[in-house]
């Protein structure tokens, strides 16, 4: 599905300043703030906004950042990288290619880096683990870059399955919800209407 110019001016708006208000945003971008709002829920709804939040520096707060480059059995690559993600300090997990898993993790204390590479090391199927301590960081950007095209990747909200080609739109409750196929969306109608007489 294509972002159109309205989308990406807003994504635009908040990656640069999370902190602006619907107000600001809509008349920076040329709409109304409810066009804002409307446009921000399904943003949000179908994944692309995922929240917000203040960034902070762990250097200037004397913590130690240092990342682990992590070797697992393939087979069992996303399982590692699971028990990995629940570890205390540890704050993204990417799952590479050929059982490679990279994890930004910061500590408190610089004694608690051994720990958390043993509890790693300790996992069933990892076969290798690297670290690397951060020294200083030179450059940290946002991760989505805003082009003046953009398209997003949909997910079935029935089956949860990718969606290949036009996606099948209804609107409940004020809000979009998209689809797969025609299959889906009876059943997630129907679903929705014994969720709404039960409640």
């Amino acid at each position: 599905m294509d972002l159109d110019r309205t989308d990406i001016a807003i994504l635009r708006c908040l990656q640069r300043d999370a902190r602006l208000s619907l107000r600001l945003i809509a008349k920076e971008v040329g709409v109304s703030t409810p066009t804002v709002s409307a446009r921000l829920t399904t943003l949000t709804q179908l994944g692309i906004v995922k929240g917000y939040a203040a960034v902070l520096d762990p250097e200037r707060l004397n913590e130690t950042t240092f990342v682990l480059l992590v070797k697992a059995r393939p087979p069992s690559t996303d399982a590692v990288a699971s028990a990995i993600a629940k570890l205390a300090g540890v704050r993204r997990v990417l799952v590479a290619r050929g059982g490679r898993i990279v994890v930004d993790a910061t500590v408190v204390d610089p004694r608690d880096v051994d720990a958390v590479l043993e509890k790693v090391a300790g996992l069933h199927d990892v076969v290798d683990v690297d670290h690397h301590v951060a020294i200083r960081a030179l450059k940290e950007e946002p991760r989505a870059i805003l082009a003046d095209a953009l398209t997003t990747s949909l997910v079935c909200y029935q089956c949860k399955g990718p969606i290949k080609g036009e996606p099948i739109k209804i609107r409940m409750d004020g809000r979009d919800h998209y689809l797969c196929c025609t299959s889906c969306e009876k059943l997630y109608v129907e679903r929705h209407r014994k969720l709404k007489a039960a409640a």
